[in-house]
């Protein structure tokens, strides 16, 4: 979460994942999301200097790769004026037109005129995992109703889901995932399988318009600025940031679908 120095609101997000190992090469891949008063004040060029030099110096990976898209008017150009490496154009079947971009190591040192390698950074000690005592054959409970639970801060949407289906509290499942940001689908994934829930498919399924839902199922939803986690069960949308509804907020768009077997 990026935070404003002097007003200490939120404006943005950026995450590095997908970080793997390939011809003893390390990797990692850019998401970066900024509100729209704060892009061209600079910030977007601050932002992705900060991140390129944890990347490379304080995880010490040896690529990144972004992407954008097309005809954006600021990541895309942004990436280009910084150095990164067109390495593929956006697919004609691509109705988002996303480009993708990568910047070596070599690249960014020579054209920054990086000279020492210096970062502050300690690895974070992983965190002592918890054993669970339930298991698909003994879970956490039969989903056989779901009880509202609305998310203490902005960003516990995915705990308070996983709350709702195991019928524990948000400040449980937090302990579970050893986490009270915002989470991923493989966190979801992990505490789903900690309670003994299961789940019709290892992947989320892209909706669309049109596809009945099954009776209970996890919804990834996207709201303008941010990704969200929400939940359907039995005609019923119980979303930890609007509350227990018919349908949808209007704002917000469904993108995927994770059935949750009852």
């Amino acid at each position: 979460m990026l935070v404003h120095k002097e007003s200490q609101k939120p404006i943005g997000w950026v995450t590095c994942e997908k970080i793997v190992k390939t011809d003893m090469k390390k990797k990692v891949f850019i998401y970066a999301w900024l509100r729209n008063e704060y892009k061209y004040m600079n910030f977007g060029r601050e932002l992705l200097e900060k991140v390129l030099h944890f990347a490379f110096y304080g995880i010490k990976t040896s690529v990144v790769f972004t992407n954008a898209r097309e005809k954006g008017r600021f990541a895309y150009p942004l990436f280009i004026g910084y150095g990164f490496e067109l390495y593929k154009k956006a697919s004609p079947k691509d109705i988002n037109r996303i480009a993708h971009f990568k910047i070596p190591k070599e690249k960014y040192i020579n054209q920054n005129h990086v000279v020492a390698e210096t970062y502050d950074y300690e690895p974070p000690v992983p965190a002592v995992k918890m054993k669970s005592r339930y298991s698909t054959e003994n879970p956490v409970r039969k989903i056989d109703n779901i009880t509202f639970i609305a998310q203490p801060t902005e960003y516990l949407c995915g705990q308070a889901v996983i709350a709702m289906l195991a019928g524990v509290s948000v400040d449980e499942v937090i302990s579970v995932m050893q986490n009270d940001k915002g989470t991923s689908t493989q966190e979801l994934r992990n505490a789903l399988k900690w309670y003994g829930l299961k789940t019709a498919a290892n992947a989320r399924l892209k909706y669309s318009e049109g596809t009945k839902l099954p009776d209970c199922c996890i919804l990834s939803v996207m709201l303008p600025g941010y990704g969200h986690w929400s939940l359907y069960f039995k005609g019923k949308y119980y979303d930890p940031e609007f509350g227990v509804m018919d349908k949808l907020p209007e704002q917000a768009r469904l993108r995927y679908y994770w059935e949750v077997l009852l």
